[in-house]
């Protein structure tokens, strides 16, 4: 005895809502999503057209699909097709992978993940499954999409810059300056930008213009000294645009994009080299890549943001700043415990669990027996001399002061 079976039978629409689970994730993402205020969406209404698919149904589609892995817009297309929970929240409506495309790459969309996300933290809180007090950090890189020998690096273009201007310097002097009437005046500290270096090929191209005008006015027979100088002035002119002119403006677009960087990629210009976790060829080759920071609590993602430097001591402050709400408590590893975050956060009022980078040497025996350990010496209050331990005196002698990269100042 089987059950009635037929693929072929006429039946009605069915409720989508009885045939998934309760707690299935689509009813939370459906949620959340209708929670957003309608003006998050006002970038995606547009008056001219056939009326569009409203954005909360894309969205929380793309959400779904987003958290069963799947990116792919063709894919996501299938899922609309051959998925009941997908069926759910798009009301059974299927959508061109163009029209899922076109909606990833609105200009309002970046926005919108914000508020999203920061909604979907108010409603983890209003559950109780939060209390967004307390972060517990921590950051891994991934590799960029790039080319692995497209890297630019800042001492390298410091140098050829350098050797740039000191060419330039010489050729202005030596070669172009007897040329032209007008005087051509050269700031030895500052250095030509691309800009003078323009404005010096116009003055080139007049008095080519004026040599040129000169002879066909006064043309003379035989031997003319001033065809001499007229090749001269059009090699001089090909130098400066085409050599100095173009080298110039490279090397100040570079300057621009480093952005206190080390390093960057051509194809990438926003991920910098950074040597990763997963080394396949086990030879510390530096790859581009972004340094990503996360915060969670009770296992939940509360907030994430992308840096550009490999360190996470330099990630924290401005990892922090961002984090939409008020907290009392951080908590990571030693990779961030710097002493401008220390400081900082000491500062600020919050509490903080972070271990310094010399905390668990410090707990081992061979060093609190070392003759290195600075608690080991004997101090003289009064002649405020340090003693090591083989008897050698170290007399006090100056306060140092030094500046970090992101303007710390440290004693």
């Amino acid at each position: 005895m089987h059950i009635y079976y037929n693929t072929n039978q006429t039946t009605l629409p069915l409720e989508l809502a009885c045939i998934l689970p309760p707690d299935h994730i689509v009813f939370a993402i459906e949620k959340v999503v209708n929670t957003l205020d309608d003006n998050h969406f006002q970038s995606f209404y547009h008056v001219f057209g056939r009326p569009s698919y409203h954005p909360k149904l894309v969205l929380s589609a793309l959400l779904f699909a987003y958290s069963q892995g799947v990116f792919s817009s063709r894919k996501i297309e299938k899922m609309m097709v051959e998925n009941l929970a997908m069926q759910y929240l798009t009301g059974q409506l299927v959508l061109s992978y163009r029209t899922i495309n076109r909606f990833r790459v609105t200009d309002g969309m970046e926005h919108l993940i914000r508020e999203l996300f920061i909604t979907l933290n108010l409603h983890l809180k209003m559950e109780e499954l939060v209390t967004l007090d307390c972060l517990y950090i921590d950051g891994t890189k991934i590799e960029a999409n790039a080319n692995k020998y497209s890297f630019v690096w800042k001492k390298a273009t410091d140098k050829f810059s350098a050797k740039l201007q000191e060419q330039m310097q010489v050729y202005f002097q030596e070669e172009i300056t007897p040329l032209i009437h007008q005087a051509i005046e050269l700031d030895e500290e500052e250095g030509i930008s691309s800009e003078q270096l323009t404005d010096f090929a116009h003055l080139l191209e007049e008095e080519l213009t004026a040599l040129n005008q000169d002879m066909e006015e006064a043309p003379i027979k035989g031997k003319d000294e001033r065809k001499a100088k007229r090749r001269k002035l059009r090699k001089v002119l090909r130098k400066v645009r085409d050599d100095f002119s173009v080298r110039a403006e490279k090397y100040e677009t570079y300057q621009e994009t480093f952005e206190g960087r080390n390093s960057f990629s051509k194809t990438d210009t926003d991920a910098t080299f950074m040597r990763m976790k997963d080394d396949h060829m086990r030879n510390g080759q530096l790859k581009p890549g972004y340094n990503l920071q996360i915060a969670t609590e009770n296992q939940f993602v509360l907030h994430y943001d992308v840096f550009p430097n490999p360190t996470d001591t330099k990630t924290l402050l401005p990892f922090l700043e961002s984090y939409p709400h008020e907290f009392k408590l951080v908590v990571a590893d030693a990779g961030y415990g710097s002493e401008e975050n220390l400081f900082t956060l000491d500062q600020l009022g919050i509490d903080h669990l972070i271990k310094y980078g010399l905390f668990d040497k410090e707990q081992k025996r061979n060093y609190k027996q070392s003759s290195k350990n600075l608690d080991n010496w004997a101090y003289d209050e009064g002649c405020d001399t340090y003693t090591h331990p083989d008897g050698w005196a170290y007399h006090f002698e100056s306060v140092k002061y030094s500046r970090t990269s992101t303007g710390f100042e440290q004693e």
